[in-house]
């Protein structure tokens, strides 16, 4: 309010100024006869800026005004923006490149900022809403177990109980945490160079291991040739271990698993194929949702965050990749994982 009052009160002692060289101009034109100017050059050169003032006052008045808008325009819709409401754009019509620039900036800004935001609004609510369970399953436990004196195998039971769920928190607290760092820290991959022809076929003796308690075949068709790609080996590996452990966990016992590698157009793909459960078509969309889980479909009970394919998708889309999935239900899933091959 101040800087606009300052403001007027320029341009008033502006407007006042050229007004008193109008009159004198007005003066030495009107009044003043005629003779009285012959000979006197001084104010032939000086009668024109009156009139020169007032007409550059007002087209410096006119360019100041076209310049200034866009980033009144700016700033009142930064004043206008909240954490409730990051919506709120500027308008890059009719303005100079430089502006133009400076406004594709500002709402490029806003929109990352909008973006962040809903992230932690979502996270925060995943969270309460994902611990909540775990909670109250370990208080109801604890005050069953106080009510009155049980017996020991009563108390190792409450023990196990609280310690699972103790596990499941924790597992769905490493996992934001990753998933935070990938989505927002992307430089805590360090990328090598990876010959996956040899790191899929360690990704296949690891999953029969990990098959191996539920008598599921592990299949594998692996080229000889190699394949370079750009990879932080770290979490690569997670991206398909956890892949191959979603396929063990939807396939029932002494199904199996088929994991294929190819290179073609600059790519390698890895499908893996399991003979379980497979998907419904309602849930295809929802499957690399964060805490996404397919309830009921299966006896695993192991902790679980909800986070797996989250986690595989950032991590394969920080490799340049992507991952595809056909499924049927009743009749198994393919997730394909698609990494671009170096020169």
């Amino acid at each position: 309010m101040r800087a606009k009052t300052i403001k007027l009160k320029i341009s008033i002692l502006y407007a006042s100024i050229l007004g008193v060289l109008l009159s004198l101009y007005i003066t030495f034109l009107f009044i003043i006869p005629s003779a009285a100017l012959k000979g006197n050059k001084l104010l032939y050169i000086l009668i024109p800026i009156p009139i020169t003032l007032l007409f550059g006052y007002f087209i410096g008045r006119v360019i100041v005004v076209r310049i200034l808008r866009p980033i009144k325009e700016i700033t009142d819709t930064a004043n206008n923006i909240t954490h409730e409401d990051l919506s709120l754009r500027v308008k890059a019509e009719n303005v100079d490149e430089e502006l133009r620039l400076l406004i594709e900036a500002f709402n490029g800004m806003v929109s990352r900022l909008g973006e962040s935001f809903e992230y932690i609004t979502d996270s925060s609510s995943y969270i309460a809403h994902e611990l909540k369970t775990p909670i109250a399953i370990i208080r109801g436990e604890s005050e069953f177990a106080l009510k009155k004196e049980r017996d020991k195998e009563e108390y190792k039971r409450v023990i196990s109980v609280s310690l699972e769920e103790t596990k499941r928190m924790l597992k769905i607290i490493e996992d934001l945490l990753l998933l935070t760092k990938m989505n927002y820290q992307p430089d805590v991959l360090k990328f090598e160079r990876i010959d996956l022809t040899q790191f899929i076929r360690i990704i296949y003796e690891q999953a029969k291991i990990l098959s191996s308690q539920k008598k599921i075949t592990v299949n594998a068709d692996i080229p000889e040739e190699a394949g370079m790609v750009s990879a932080d080996e770290l979490h690569l590996r997670r991206l398909f271990l956890n892949l191959i452990d979603n396929a063990i966990k939807f396939t029932p016992d002494n199904g199996s698993i088929g994991i294929t590698l190819k290179y073609e157009n600059q790519k390698a793909i890895v499908s893996i194929v399991d003979t379980g459960i497979g998907i419904e078509e309602e849930n295809m969309p929802k499957l690399f949702e964060k805490f996404f889980r397919i309830e009921g479909k299966t006896k695993d009970n192991s902790p679980s965050s909800g986070l797996g394919l989250s986690i595989a998708q950032s991590i394969a889309e920080l490799h340049g990749g992507e991952i595809s999935v056909t499924s049927r239900a009743g009749q198994g899933s393919n997730f394909s994982v698609s990494i671009p091959l170096l020169n």
